[in-house]
Protein backbone atom coordinates (compact mmCIF):
# COMPACT_ATOMS: atom_id res chain seq x y z
CA UNK A 1 0.00 0.00 0.00
CA UNK A 2 2.65 2.32 0.88
CA UNK A 3 4.63 1.68 -2.55
CA UNK A 4 1.28 3.01 -4.47
CA UNK A 5 0.95 5.96 -2.28
CA UNK A 6 4.79 6.84 -2.86
CA UNK A 7 4.33 6.73 -5.95
CA UNK A 8 0.50 8.44 -6.89
CA UNK A 9 1.67 10.90 -9.09
CA UNK A 10 3.42 8.46 -11.69
CA UNK A 11 0.34 5.59 -11.34
CA UNK A 12 -2.31 8.97 -11.87
CA UNK A 13 -0.35 10.11 -14.88
CA UNK A 14 0.29 6.20 -15.95
CA UNK A 15 -3.57 6.27 -16.18
CA UNK A 16 -4.59 9.58 -17.93
CA UNK A 17 -2.05 8.65 -20.72
CA UNK A 18 -3.55 5.22 -21.13
CA UNK A 19 -7.08 7.20 -21.33
CA UNK A 20 -6.35 9.63 -23.45
CA UNK A 21 -4.40 6.66 -25.85
CA UNK A 22 -8.13 4.96 -25.65
CA UNK A 23 -10.04 7.98 -26.45
CA UNK A 24 -8.01 8.60 -28.92
CA UNK A 25 -7.85 5.30 -31.17
CA UNK A 26 -10.63 3.72 -30.06
CA UNK A 27 -13.67 5.96 -29.23
CA UNK A 28 -12.76 8.77 -32.58
CA UNK A 29 -11.29 6.16 -34.51
CA UNK A 30 -13.82 5.85 -36.59
CA UNK A 31 -15.56 9.37 -36.23
CA UNK A 32 -14.59 12.19 -38.75
CA UNK A 33 -15.38 16.00 -40.01
CA UNK A 34 -16.29 16.32 -43.52
CA UNK A 35 -14.91 12.80 -44.77
CA UNK A 36 -11.60 13.39 -42.63
CA UNK A 37 -10.91 11.34 -39.71
CA UNK A 38 -11.24 13.38 -36.33
CA UNK A 39 -8.08 11.91 -34.94
CA UNK A 40 -6.21 13.19 -37.64
CA UNK A 41 -7.11 16.39 -38.35
CA UNK A 42 -3.42 17.94 -38.05
CA UNK A 43 -0.21 17.41 -38.63
CA UNK A 44 2.65 16.99 -35.80
CA UNK A 45 4.93 19.52 -37.29
CA UNK A 46 1.85 22.03 -37.20
CA UNK A 47 1.43 21.87 -32.96
CA UNK A 48 5.27 21.31 -31.77
CA UNK A 49 5.61 25.13 -30.95
CA UNK A 50 2.72 24.63 -28.75
CA UNK A 51 4.32 21.25 -27.37
CA UNK A 52 7.83 23.67 -26.35
CA UNK A 53 5.68 26.57 -25.26
CA UNK A 54 3.79 24.53 -23.16
CA UNK A 55 6.75 22.86 -21.21
CA UNK A 56 8.51 26.21 -20.66
CA UNK A 57 5.78 27.56 -18.85
CA UNK A 58 5.35 24.23 -16.63
CA UNK A 59 9.19 24.77 -16.46
CA UNK A 60 8.72 28.35 -15.03
CA UNK A 61 6.10 27.55 -12.37
CA UNK A 62 7.72 24.17 -11.62
CA UNK A 63 10.67 25.93 -10.38
CA UNK A 64 8.68 28.53 -8.50
CA UNK A 65 7.12 25.98 -6.16
CA UNK A 66 10.20 23.93 -6.06
CA UNK A 67 12.28 27.07 -3.81
CA UNK A 68 9.59 26.85 -1.75
CA UNK A 69 9.69 23.07 -1.56
CA UNK A 70 13.70 23.28 -0.53
CA UNK A 71 12.71 25.79 2.41
CA UNK A 72 10.29 23.59 3.82
CA UNK A 73 12.41 21.05 3.90
CA UNK A 74 14.55 22.50 6.39
CA UNK A 75 11.89 23.51 9.01
CA UNK A 76 11.31 20.53 10.66
CA UNK A 77 15.22 19.96 10.99
CA UNK A 78 15.25 23.58 12.62
CA UNK A 79 12.48 22.71 14.76
CA UNK A 80 14.00 19.84 16.17
CA UNK A 81 17.16 21.64 16.88
CA UNK A 82 15.12 24.35 19.14
CA UNK A 83 13.53 22.02 20.65
CA UNK A 84 16.89 20.14 21.31
CA UNK A 85 18.39 23.23 22.42
CA UNK A 86 15.50 24.12 24.75
CA UNK A 87 15.65 20.56 26.24
CA UNK A 88 19.60 21.14 26.74
CA UNK A 89 18.75 24.55 28.79
CA UNK A 90 16.63 22.60 31.12
CA UNK A 91 19.27 20.61 31.90
CA UNK A 92 21.70 23.85 32.37
CA UNK A 93 18.85 25.09 34.82
CA UNK A 94 19.20 22.04 37.30
CA UNK A 95 22.79 22.33 37.62
CA UNK A 96 23.24 26.08 37.59
CA UNK A 97 22.98 27.88 40.60
CA UNK A 98 20.19 29.56 41.30
CA UNK A 99 19.78 33.28 42.98
CA UNK A 100 17.32 35.23 44.96
CA UNK A 101 15.59 34.78 48.47
CA UNK A 102 12.04 34.33 47.99
CA UNK A 103 10.17 30.95 48.59
CA UNK A 104 9.95 29.36 45.11
CA UNK A 105 13.73 29.77 44.85
CA UNK A 106 14.31 27.95 47.78
CA UNK A 107 12.03 25.35 46.40
CA UNK A 108 13.13 22.18 44.08
CA UNK A 109 12.72 22.26 40.38
CA UNK A 110 9.23 20.11 38.94
CA UNK A 111 11.03 17.47 37.04
CA UNK A 112 8.01 15.56 36.56
CA UNK A 113 6.06 19.03 35.70
CA UNK A 114 8.98 20.21 32.99
CA UNK A 115 8.96 16.85 31.20
CA UNK A 116 5.18 16.96 30.77
CA UNK A 117 5.38 20.49 29.70
CA UNK A 118 8.18 19.71 27.01
CA UNK A 119 6.20 16.04 26.06
CA UNK A 120 2.74 18.54 25.06
CA UNK A 121 4.92 20.61 22.99
CA UNK A 122 6.24 18.50 21.31
CA UNK A 123 3.66 16.87 20.51
CA UNK A 124 1.38 19.63 19.85
CA UNK A 125 3.83 20.46 17.17
CA UNK A 126 3.71 17.36 15.26
CA UNK A 127 0.21 16.59 15.79
CA UNK A 128 -0.58 20.42 14.09
CA UNK A 129 1.92 19.45 11.26
CA UNK A 130 0.35 16.52 10.73
CA UNK A 131 -3.03 18.27 10.63
CA UNK A 132 -5.02 19.15 7.50
CA UNK A 133 -6.34 22.36 8.79
CA UNK A 134 -3.12 23.92 10.45
CA UNK A 135 -5.19 26.64 12.72
CA UNK A 136 -2.99 29.14 13.88
CA UNK A 137 -5.38 29.47 17.12
CA UNK A 138 -3.71 25.89 18.20
CA UNK A 139 -0.31 26.54 17.20
CA UNK A 140 0.51 29.79 18.53
CA UNK A 141 -1.00 29.26 21.74
CA UNK A 142 1.00 26.02 22.15
CA UNK A 143 4.65 28.11 21.11
CA UNK A 144 3.54 30.08 24.56
CA UNK A 145 4.13 27.33 26.39
CA UNK A 146 7.73 27.42 26.12
CA UNK A 147 7.75 30.51 27.69
CA UNK A 148 5.54 29.28 30.14
CA UNK A 149 8.41 26.91 31.28
CA UNK A 150 10.95 30.47 31.06
CA UNK A 151 8.44 32.18 33.74
CA UNK A 152 8.67 29.27 35.86
CA UNK A 153 12.53 29.35 35.53
CA UNK A 154 12.54 32.88 36.46
CA UNK A 155 10.16 32.91 39.40
CA UNK A 156 12.33 30.62 40.81
CA UNK A 157 16.27 32.28 40.22
CA UNK A 158 17.45 29.49 37.87
CA UNK A 159 19.91 30.71 36.00
CA UNK A 160 19.79 33.83 33.43
CA UNK A 161 21.15 32.05 30.67
CA UNK A 162 19.13 29.20 30.62
CA UNK A 163 16.10 31.99 30.54
CA UNK A 164 17.10 33.62 28.16
CA UNK A 165 18.31 30.63 25.65
CA UNK A 166 14.40 29.19 25.93
CA UNK A 167 13.02 32.64 25.07
CA UNK A 168 15.46 32.37 21.75
CA UNK A 169 15.13 29.54 20.51
CA UNK A 170 11.46 29.57 21.31
CA UNK A 171 11.41 32.74 19.03
CA UNK A 172 13.48 31.00 16.51
CA UNK A 173 10.46 28.32 16.24
CA UNK A 174 8.01 30.70 15.96
CA UNK A 175 9.78 31.93 13.29
CA UNK A 176 9.80 28.55 11.41
CA UNK A 177 6.74 27.52 12.14
CA UNK A 178 4.89 30.78 10.60
CA UNK A 179 6.99 29.99 7.83
CA UNK A 180 5.15 26.58 7.57
CA UNK A 181 1.66 27.89 8.72
CA UNK A 182 2.32 31.04 5.65
CA UNK A 183 3.42 28.02 2.66
CA UNK A 184 0.92 25.67 3.69
CA UNK A 185 -2.10 28.41 3.62
CA UNK A 186 -0.42 30.01 0.95
CA UNK A 187 -1.11 28.12 -2.23
CA UNK A 188 0.19 28.95 -6.05
CA UNK A 189 -2.17 31.73 -7.30
CA UNK A 190 -5.31 30.64 -8.63
CA UNK A 191 -4.61 32.26 -11.86
CA UNK A 192 -1.45 30.07 -12.37
CA UNK A 193 -3.19 27.16 -11.73
CA UNK A 194 -5.78 28.18 -14.02
CA UNK A 195 -3.37 28.73 -16.76
CA UNK A 196 -1.97 25.43 -16.35
CA UNK A 197 -5.04 23.71 -16.45
CA UNK A 198 -5.89 25.03 -19.89
CA UNK A 199 -2.61 24.21 -21.25
CA UNK A 200 -3.07 20.81 -20.11
CA UNK A 201 -6.90 20.53 -21.64
CA UNK A 202 -5.35 22.02 -24.44
CA UNK A 203 -2.39 19.53 -25.12
CA UNK A 204 -4.61 16.21 -24.47
CA UNK A 205 -7.33 17.64 -27.01
CA UNK A 206 -4.47 18.23 -29.66
CA UNK A 207 -3.14 15.00 -29.22
CA UNK A 208 -6.44 13.56 -29.83
CA UNK A 209 -6.71 15.28 -33.13
CA UNK A 210 -3.00 14.86 -34.35
CA UNK A 211 -2.22 12.78 -37.21
CA UNK A 212 0.93 10.51 -36.76
CA UNK A 213 3.30 8.63 -39.62
CA UNK A 214 3.13 5.55 -38.14
CA UNK A 215 0.37 3.81 -35.56
CA UNK A 216 3.88 3.05 -33.14
CA UNK A 217 4.91 6.65 -33.34
CA UNK A 218 1.31 7.45 -32.87
CA UNK A 219 0.69 5.33 -29.52
CA UNK A 220 4.70 6.26 -28.13
CA UNK A 221 4.07 10.08 -28.61
CA UNK A 222 0.61 10.44 -27.22
CA UNK A 223 0.96 8.20 -24.26
CA UNK A 224 4.47 9.98 -23.30
CA UNK A 225 3.42 13.98 -23.51
CA UNK A 226 0.24 13.13 -21.88
CA UNK A 227 2.30 11.38 -19.09
CA UNK A 228 4.82 14.09 -19.17
CA UNK A 229 2.22 16.92 -18.90
CA UNK A 230 0.09 14.98 -16.05
CA UNK A 231 3.30 14.53 -14.20
CA UNK A 232 4.98 18.28 -14.12
CA UNK A 233 0.76 19.27 -13.31
CA UNK A 234 0.75 16.61 -10.32
CA UNK A 235 3.90 17.31 -9.36
CA UNK A 236 3.58 21.36 -9.17
CA UNK A 237 0.28 20.47 -7.02
CA UNK A 238 1.85 18.30 -4.59
CA UNK A 239 5.24 20.58 -4.25
CA UNK A 240 2.57 23.36 -3.53
CA UNK A 241 2.00 22.45 -0.17
CA UNK A 242 5.16 20.45 1.28
CA UNK A 243 3.33 20.05 4.23
CA UNK A 244 -0.05 18.67 3.22
CA UNK A 245 1.05 14.76 4.75
CA UNK A 246 -2.00 13.17 3.12
CA UNK A 247 0.13 13.20 0.48
CA UNK A 248 3.32 11.36 1.09
CA UNK A 249 4.78 11.63 -2.51
CA UNK A 250 5.78 15.15 -2.58
CA UNK A 251 5.61 15.95 1.65
CA UNK A 252 8.59 17.07 3.58
CA UNK A 253 10.53 14.54 5.96
CA UNK A 254 9.04 15.17 9.01
CA UNK A 255 11.57 12.20 10.95
CA UNK A 256 13.82 14.95 12.81
CA UNK A 257 10.90 15.83 15.06
CA UNK A 258 9.61 12.63 14.89
CA UNK A 259 12.95 11.38 16.21
CA UNK A 260 13.15 14.13 19.09
CA UNK A 261 9.87 13.24 20.26
CA UNK A 262 11.61 9.49 20.57
CA UNK A 263 14.80 10.76 22.54
CA UNK A 264 12.21 12.91 24.35
CA UNK A 265 10.33 9.97 25.89
CA UNK A 266 13.36 7.68 26.11
CA UNK A 267 15.69 9.82 28.35
CA UNK A 268 14.48 13.42 29.09
CA UNK A 269 13.81 13.98 32.65
CA UNK A 270 13.57 10.20 33.60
Amino acid sequence: MKYIINRAIIIKSFIAAMVILGIKNFLLKNLSVYGQDIHDLIELSDITIVFTGAFFVFGLLLAATMSDFKESEKIPGEIASNLEAIKDWIYLAFRAPRTGTTDLCKENLDSPFLRQEMLNITEGIIGWIYSTEKDSNVIFPLIRKSNEIAYYFAERGVDKEAIKGIQENTNAMRKQLTRAYSISRNNFIKPAYTLLQSILMIVMSLLLITKFKTPAADYLVTSAITFLFCYLYLLICGLDDPFDVSDEATNVDLKPIDRFQQRLLSDFLV
